[in-house]
């Protein structure tokens, strides 16, 4: 019977529907979630859920420290050893009581370094780690700076992975000029997936303008440029409003940055998972304007949120700073802008909007290509 050890930090579980992948695939899927940041009174508990089937069989709560976002960066290395040994001891439980486990899978370093001595203890045959993200060791605050430093010393240790798969062909060309793998290494390249949720986009002829985003609210991921262009985004098109999911260690200034603005805007905080799509089918463009900044992980990452977007036909305007501004360009599935550039993304807005059928089709298109079941396989064969 397959099974898996799957460990991820929440509200990440499932993004890119890889969660929705491993149980549609193993007979045993155990999932250990941890939290990073502070999601609010709707965050779920660390905890440990087993899957048989794809049902929830067994589920058990897991420590852990009540953190205030101000507070998340220094309590990381008291966080990460509690987070060590639960996933040690729990996996070691989850060993007597289902016998040797097939694979253990991870996006994160430090919890893929984990699995490779479980590995070594004989707890699991294979250990997967899909590289997500990068974390440039340099950063105004040192305490981040320091934590980089130690979270890069995991990166490379978790490159003994029996399979190491890359979200970009940038992560993987990084690691190589890095001298981490080896330059002539091959190793496959699978980005997040998307779903297949069609839109009947015959009724969205001339939309009314809401833009939508969701993921952790911090400034880096741009979710501002809304409210620092409001005035002229009013102007043109008096009947904006703005929805907003997630929460972050910066939601307190834009609520406040929204107030001021006069833009109508709905912070729904941390949603469920099968609510996320009911809220975001009623926004017409997703925002994924990251700020450009060399100290940002958002210039190494493959942002789950546009995979959401273009899986609901929701055209995106995004800043070059991700690698998958090529892509949203090159199918016509939005626009890319420059993070300072009021004129440029006030026109980016009116083009979306007066041509919307076809960035609908242009986006749903390209989220076809992206189907969670047609790339998520290869991390198995």
């Amino acid at each position: 019977m397959r099974s898996v050890i799957y460990v991820n930090y929440s509200p990440y579980e499932n993004s890119g529907k890889i969660l929705d992948y491993l149980l549609e695939n193993f007979h045993y899927v155990f999932l250990i979630s941890l939290g990073f940041y502070y999601l609010g009174e709707k965050q779920k508990s660390n905890s440990l859920t087993i899957y048989e089937h794809g049902k929830v069989l067994r589920k058990f709560s897991l420590y852990q420290i009540p953190v205030p976002p101000k507070l998340v960066f220094i309590s990381l290395p008291i966080k990460s050893i509690i987070s060590f040994a639960q996933i040690i001891l729990w996996s070691l439980f989850l060993r007597k009581q289902y016998g040797r486990i097939e694979y253990y899978f991870s996006v994160n370093a430090f919890t893929a370094w984990i699995g490779n001595m479980l590995k070594t203890f004989g707890v699991v045959r294979k250990t997967v780690f899909w590289v997500w993200d990068y974390y440039p060791p340099i950063h105004e605050n040192k305490i981040i700076t320091f934590m980089r430093i130690v979270y890069w010393q995991f990166d490379k240790w978790a490159t003994c992975s029996d399979v190491i798969a890359f979200v970009n062909q940038r992560l993987l060309d990084l690691r190589k000029a890095m001298g981490v793998i080896m330059e002539d290494a091959k190793y496959p390249i699978i980005p997040i997936g998307t779903e297949k949720l069609l839109r009947d986009v015959s009724k969205n002829t001339k939309p009314r303008l809401v833009f939508g985003f969701i993921g952790v609210i911090k400034k880096s991921h741009g979710l501002g440029i809304v409210f620092d262009y409001a005035k002229e985004i009013k102007r043109q098109f008096p009947d904006v409003r703005y929805e907003v999911i997630g929460f972050g260690p910066d939601e307190h200034f834009f609520r406040q940055q929204a107030r001021r603005s006069g833009l109508p805007t709905t912070f729904h905080g941390y949603v469920e998972e099968k609510k996320v799509n009911v809220i975001l089918s009623r926004t017409t463009v997703g925002i994924a304007t990251y700020v450009p900044d060399r100290t940002s992980v958002s210039h190494f990452g493959d942002p789950g949120k546009i995979k959401m977007y273009i899986s609901l036909g929701i055209p995106v305007i995004a800043t070059n700073v991700i690698a998958f501004a090529k892509e949203i360009k090159k199918s016509g599935a939005g626009e890319i802008v420059e993070y300072n550039n009021k004129q440029e993304f006030v026109q980016a807005v009116a083009k979306i909007l007066s041509d919307y059928p076809t960035y609908q089709k242009n986006s749903l298109r390209l989220s076809r290509t992206l189907h969670y079941k047609k790339i998520y396989p290869r991390f198995f064969q």
